[in-house]
């Protein structure tokens, strides 16, 4: 009995493995059996990291926050590589950046010592898991309020991301604009982040409305917090 391949003809043969080739991508062939493995080849043809940076002086600030996808994501289309995503950060002068992914995410997209990564770049890395689609509690939101305000005030060059830089990230920096400003209205963040991202900013209802609620449900944290205090929101 003979074996299939070897009764096709070579033409053919060849076309299955092309096939192959474009469906896994070029790592594919050599790496197949080690798939899992950190040893993978560097994709050279891959684009810079997509960074959009937010102007923040609509809130009296002269710095700019960065919002970007997840660095060295390998997920269905997407295969970038974690050590050239980093490097680039780091020539950029990221010196703090804001991880929003849980530790799951970073597993599932192939980048389970990101954290590490940025650690060993000497990137200040501040994470605050929050679920996909989700909003963080109003006691975790003001602790990354706070983070943020005290790197933007150190004049520290600070990217935040989650895994697609769309729903998460966008919620959080439309916190920022609201925490940092008593004027900015909810909806002038959500359009300042969409004209930024995209139409696909801020992504669920249940953030829109979070966002909506955000001054009050601070204001009360705060003074539930420090009785003392006197929120200046509003």
């Amino acid at each position: 009995g003979h074996d299939l391949l070897s009764v096709l003809s070579p033409s053919t043969k060849l076309l299955g493995c092309w096939a192959y080739f474009l469906r896994n991508g070029p790592s594919s062939l050599q790496t197949s059996e080690f798939d899992s493995s950190d040893e993978e080849p560097i994709e050279d043809e891959q684009t810079p990291i997509q960074i959009s940076w937010l102007p923040l002086s609509q809130v009296n600030c002269s710095q700019f926050l960065g919002l970007c996808a997840l660095p060295g994501c390998k997920f269905k289309n997407v295969r970038r590589n974690i050590q050239k995503d980093t490097e680039e950060l780091k020539s950029y002068g990221i010196q703090d950046i804001f991880v929003f992914c849980t530790r799951g995410e970073l597993s599932k997209y192939r980048v389970p010592n990101l954290l590490d990564l940025y650690h060993q770049y000497g990137i200040i890395t501040h994470h605050h898991p929050i679920p996909d689609g989700g909003t963080p509690d109003i006691a975790s939101c003001c602790e990354i309020m706070e983070e943020l305000a005290i790197c933007l005030k150190n004049n520290r060059k600070t990217l935040i991301h989650c895994y697609g830089g769309l729903g998460r990230s966008c919620l959080v920096a439309a916190c920022l604009l609201l925490y940092l400003s008593d004027t900015v209205s909810p909806q002038q963040a959500i359009d300042s982040l969409r004209d930024l991202r995209g139409s696909g900013a801020i992504q669920t209802i249940k953030q829109y409305n979070y966002l909506h609620e955000f001054r009050d449900k601070l204001a009360a944290h705060l003074s539930s917090r420090d009785p003392l205090s006197r929120s200046v929101s509003r």
